[in-house]
C-alpha cells in the first residue's frame, strides 16, 4: 500500500508527543495515518514504523484479519450429533453409539456460561439433544464418542512459556464452556473432548434422556446418521467477544480454525501460515513480521507498526470484511479500554485493541475526529515504563479524536532513531 510521507516543517502535537517519549524510550514502533477516502493514506506521525517489535495482544488484530479473509464475517461453526448406522430403536430406547463432532467453535457453551462470561453469545450447547427428544428417545444405551479430529491435539499456543496455561484453557476442536468444568470459570477439564462428552451427558439428562454407557474419544464414521446440530453466532460476533476482552482462548482456537477451514490442517502452524499468506496477498504483512501464535502471548511474535496500520487501513477501505474487524474493537470506556478514553466527547469515536505482557505495552485501532476525519494508529512500545507508554498512547489518540490533527494541520515530521 502506497502512503504519502510526512511534510516538512515543525512537527505537529502528535509527533511532538511521540518524540518526547522515544527520546528516552527508543524501543518503540509507532505509526499514525490519516485515512482520506479514495486517496493515499497520509503519515501524521511515526517512529521506527518498520522496526519489528513484540506486539502482545494486538496480535489479535492479525488473527482477526486472517479469520475474516479465510472464513468470512458470516461464517458459523456447526457442532453436530450423529448416531451409529447400526443403532437399534426399541420404543423410547436407542441402543448404539452417539458421536459428538467438534467444529472448532471457540464459544460453544451452555446458556449459564454464555450469560456469565460471553455476553450472552453462544449458549446453544444444551440444544444438541433437541432432535433426539423430539424423536421420542428417552433412554440411550451405548457410548458417547467425542470427536475432536478437526484439530491436532496440541493444547497450547506455539512457543508459549509453561505458565501461560494460566492465561488460556487447553485447546481443542471440541470445547464446551471454553474447557472449564461445569457452568462456571473454575478449573480446566483434564481432557477437553472427554469433558465435552460429560457436558453432553448432562444436557441429555436436562432434556429428559437418560444415558447408560461410557465416555470416550474417537472419530465419527462417514456412515453415521445425523441426530442434531447447533450453530454458533457469526464469526463477526465471535470476534467482538474476543477483542472486547482480549480472550486468548478464542484467538488460539480461531488460529487453528484458519488452518482447518482455509488451509490443509487444523494446526497452529498451518493457521499462522495461511494468515500470513492471506494478509500478504492484500499488501499488509511485511518481510520482517513473524506470526507465531494467535493471542500474542508468545514473545516470539514480531510485527511492525506499519503492518498494523496497513491492516487497519485495508479494513477501513474494504468493509465487506474489514467492517467486522473494526466493529469488533471496544470503544472508549468499554472492554479492555474500560479505564481509557472515557471522556464522553471522544469515547464513541475511538476503537482500539490493547496489548500487554511484561515489558510491552501496545495499542492499535482507529479514531474519528468530530469532522469525520479517520485515522489508523499503532503503538508498539517494548519498554518497562508501562504507565508512561499508556500515557503517550492516550495523549496522541485523544488529539486525533478531538480533531487536533485534521487538515490543514501539518501531517508531521518523522523523528528517526
Amino acid at each position: 500500500m502506497a502512503i504519502a510521507g510526512p511534510a516538512a516543517g515543525a512537527p505537529n502535537p502528535a509527533q511532538r508527543a511521540l518524540n518526547a517519549w522515544t527520546a528516552a524510550h527508543p524501543d518503540t514502533g509507532a505509526a499514525v495515518w490519516r485515512l482520506d477516502p479514495g486517496r493515499t493514506p497520509v503519515v501524521v506521525a511515526e517512529h521506527a514504523a518498520n522496526a519489528p517489535q513484540i506486539p502482545a495482544s494486538v496480535m489479535k488484530l492479525v488473527t482477526s484479519g486472517g479469520a475474516l479473509l479465510s472464513m468470512g464475517p458470516s461464517f458459523r461453526f456447526r457442532t453436530s450429533l450423529y448416531v451409529s448406522a447400526a443403532a437399534v430403536r426399541n420404543g423410547a430406547g436407542l441402543r448404539g453409539t452417539l458421536y459428538l463432532k467438534g467444529s472448532g467453535d471457540p464459544i460453544l457453551s451452555t446458556p449459564a456460561y454464555a450469560a456469565a462470561y460471553l455476553g450472552g453469545r453462544g449458549g446453544v450447547f444444551n440444544g444438541l439433544p433437541r432432535q433426539l427428544r423430539a424423536d421420542g428417545v428417552r433412554l440411550l444405551r451405548g457410548p458417547i464418542v467425542a470427536d475432536e479430529t478437526l484439530f491436532d491435539r496440541r493444547r497450547t499456543g506455539l512457543r508459549w512459556r509453561s505458565y501461560y496455561t494460566a492465561y488460556s484453557p487447553p485447546l481443542s476442536a471440541l470445547n464446551v464452556n471454553q474447557n472449564h468444568q461445569g457452568d462456571r470459570q473454575s478449573r480446566y477439564v483434564a481432557d477437553p473432548p472427554t469433558g465435552a462428552a460429560a457436558q453432553l451427558r448432562v444436557a441429555l439428562k436436562r432434556a429428559g434422556i437418560r444415558h447408560a454407557g461410557e465416555l470416550r474419544t474417537g472419530s465419527t464414521p462417514a456412515t453415521a446418521v445425523p441426530a442434531g446440530t447447533v450453530t454458533s453466532p457469526p464469526l463477526s460476533v465471535i470476534l467482538g467477544v474476543m477483542n472486547r476482552d482480549s480472550d486468548n482462548f478464542i484467538a488460539e482456537v480461531l488460529r487453528k480454525d484458519v488452518g482447518a477451514y482455509g488451509g490443509a490442517a487444523g494446526t497452529s502452524e498451518e493457521g499462522a501460515a495461511v494468515t500470513a499468506r492471506l494478509l500478504g496477498e492484500i499488501g499488509v504483512m511485511g518481510a520482517r513480521d513473524l506470526v507465531v501464535d494467535g493471542s500474542g502471548l508468545s514473545r516470539a511474535n514480531r510485527l511492525t507498526a506499519n503492518t498494523l496500520v496497513r491492516l487497519l487501513a485495508a479494513a477501513d477501505a474494504q468493509p465487506e470484511w474489514g467492517g467486522a474487524l473494526i466493529d469488533s474493537l471496544p470503544t472508549g470506556g468499554t472492554g479492555t479500554l474500560i479505564r481509557r478514553f472515557k471522556d464522553p466527547s471522544i469515547r464513541d469515536r475511538v476503537r482500539g485493541k490493547t496489548g500487554y505482557i511484561d515489558g510491552v505495552s501496545s495499542l492499535a485501532g482507529v479514531a474519528e475526529s468530530p469532522a469525520g476525519t479517520r485515522y489508523a494508529f499503532a503503538f508498539l512500545m517494548n519498554d518497562w515504563d508501562i504507565t508512561g507508554a499508556k500515557a503517550t498512547q492516550d495523549r496522541i489518540v485523544t488529539l486525533l479524536a478531538r480533531g487536533a490533527l485534521d487538515p490543514p494541520a501539518q501531517p508531521g515530521v518523522t523523528r528517526r532513531p
